[in-house]
């Protein structure tokens, strides 16, 4: 059966719920006339299109909160430069918004350093308690909920589908963000499955989004598959 593409659309109607769960009912926040901030922190300029947006407002609005009515949201966004979420999540800190959703580990851990009060709701992140964002999947504890995706375990079965797909496999390239507990954790699990299977992985650090292209060309050199 085919695999159907993630839908980033989905993803945040799915973290719109989690986030106005943190909230008191819409009719009660209307009657008192409490106009709710939404801090929305993202790694890259993508989680932000007007498609996303649009999307999370209206399902915001579905829920009773309206923007220019009773709702404000701050995106923010630090166009794959992961240096700049820090002062991005001080920023949504200090506008006191009653909520921080935010996209990819690197802005969750920012967000993470910036407050233990403001409840924080993530999302595309692969091993939340690996990662320390959480101290279990069942009792989350602290500010932080949402989703995950892959684990830090799951490396391992994503080289041993690449070897069933290319059975003559013998250097694999691995990108790696430094920032990033998860991505760690999976490159660990890759070449500890690599190790296993006899083949060799050549991993390359990347930490902004304008490193990629050198970061293809080195593995090129170091002749992957």
């Amino acid at each position: 059966m085919p695999v159907r593409p993630i839908d980033r659309r989905e993803t945040l109607l799915a973290l719109v719920g989690l986030a106005a769960a943190s909230w008191p009912p819409a009719s009660y926040a209307q009657q008192v006339g409490k106009i709710w901030r939404v801090g929305f922190l993202s790694l890259d300029s993508g989680t932000l299109s007007s498609r996303n947006t649009a999307a999370f407002l209206k399902v915001m609005s579905a829920l009773g909160y309206v923007e220019g009515k009773n709702l404000i949201v701050e995106w923010r966004s630090a166009d794959g430069k992961f240096e700049r979420l820090p002062a991005l999540a001080a920023e949504l800190v200090q506008l006191k918004v009653d909520v921080i959703v935010a996209v990819a580990s690197a802005a969750i851990g920012a967000a993470q350093k910036a407050t233990t009060t403001i409840p924080i709701v993530m999302a595309t992140t692969g091993d939340p308690v690996g990662s320390g964002f959480v101290t279990s999947l069942a009792h989350p504890g602290g500010n932080i909920t949402g989703l995950s995706n892959l684990g830090g375990d799951t490396g391992e079965k994503l080289l041993d589908l690449l070897l069933a797909a290319v059975p003559k496999l013998s250097r694999v390239g691995v990108l790696v963000t430094p920032t990033s507990p998860t991505s760690r954790a999976i490159s660990e699990s890759i070449r500890a499955g690599a190790q296993k299977a006899g083949v060799k992985a050549v991993v390359v650090e990347v930490s902004s989004l304008p490193e990629i292209e050198t970061a293809f060309a080195a593995m090129a050199a170091q002749n992957v598959d």
